[in-house]
């Protein structure tokens, strides 16, 4: 007696293609949970930060692009007023630079997937807040500009794209 992981999977694709966008790029995210941290890396196996929420935002768009936390927030998550079923992010802005150092992909009301050294974990917005509010960083929820990233997408925007994506996605690197 066992599980017929191949039914399963089959069942989950079908759940997934009926998804929305905003449901895949949730879906997405908690795929990655528990996966090690991997500076740079952005696969279902190990990613940073960034490379989580980039994937998750392929996954649900269908639209790949590879940038930084800070990139993100100034370029492709621009909504302050984050429509409540969309894609949205949390990020963390340095109060001296202006600059976005870490981000984390919103699952749930106050409740983020966070890639952070060790390992790709659901925490409390509040925790997260806290620990960044106590090295001298805001926090900033912003919602996905869907027209940037359709744009960034097509100019090719990529920095050091892990190889090991090809294992899990079509896309040509």
């Amino acid at each position: 007696m066992g599980i017929k992981w191949d039914k399963v999977f089959e069942n989950e694709q079908r759940q997934f293609e009926k998804m929305t966008e905003a449901e895949k790029f949730i879906y997405f995210l908690l795929l990655q949970f528990n996966s090690p941290y991997g500076w740079g890396k952005e696969n279902p196996e190990l990613s940073d930060c960034s490379g989580a929420v980039c994937l998750a935002l392929f996954a649900a768009t269908g639209h790949f692009i590879r940038t930084t936390a800070d990139d993100l927030y100034k370029r492709v998550f621009t909504a302050q007023r984050p429509s409540p079923d969309g894609i949205k992010a949390a990020f963390f802005v340095d109060g001296k630079t202006g600059a976005a150092s870490h981000v984390a992909g919103l699952v749930g009301d106050g409740v983020v997937l966070n890639s952070q050294e060790g390992g790709a974990r659901v925490r409390s917005l509040d925790f997260l807040s806290a620990w960044f509010w106590n090295r001298g960083s805001s926090t900033a929820i912003r919602g996905l500009d869907r027209a940037a990233l359709v744009r960034l997408s097509h100019e090719g925007s990529r920095y050091d794209v892990d190889p090991e994506l090809r294992r899990y996605m079509e896309i040509a690197l």
